[in-house]
């Protein structure tokens, strides 16, 4: 009984002296990765496949058009096209932000859990506050099913200023 207890005591004390530590790693390892992005100008961001106009090359025959590029973080921008004849009406578009880690155009995409549906006649609306003040490339698109998913979609930059 006396072996049990401590047992069960010695746990319960491993336990809570290792919650902190797992509580707090996620943020330590978001804190880093905000540290190590870099904010590119309109060239450079262009130069890393965010060109003021939508890039649509990568969105086959498909048009888009971004309205404004410059907006305060209270006001909504508007994205709008036709998606390519490849794209089937029902396939859901995201939108991600572009975070650049060097100046060099690496970096990742933050998912903003912004999207829309192709429609039947292939077009789609997505209307957006931004939210994050500053210079930035987006992308507007979906990742393919296939075993090495390919990014479908098209790149563009906007500008977010403070209210």
């Amino acid at each position: 009984m006396f072996v049990k207890r401590n047992l069960a005591v010695g746990l319960t004390a491993a336990a809570i002296a290792l919650t902190p530590m797992t509580l707090i790693a996620p943020a330590a390892t978001a804190a880093s990765h905000m540290d190590s992005i870099v904010s590119l100008t309109q060239a450079e961001l262009k130069d890393a496949g965010f060109p003021r106009t939508p890039n649509t090359v990568a969105w086959g025959k498909g048009t888009a058009a971004v309205h404004p590029h410059k907006a305060t973080t209270a006001e909504p921008i508007k994205i709008t096209g036709t998606a390519p004849k490849s794209v089937k009406p029902g396939t859901v578009l995201t939108m991600e932000r572009f975070l650049p880690s060097n100046r060099k155009g690496d970096g990742t995409f933050q998912v903003l859990e912004i999207t829309d549906t192709v429609r039947d006649d292939r077009t789609f609306t997505i209307v957006a506050n931004l939210g994050r003040v500053g210079l930035w490339g987006y992308r507007i698109g979906f990742e393919t099913d296939s075993a090495t998913p390919e990014f479908v979609g098209f790149q563009f930059q906007a500008r977010t200023t403070a209210e």
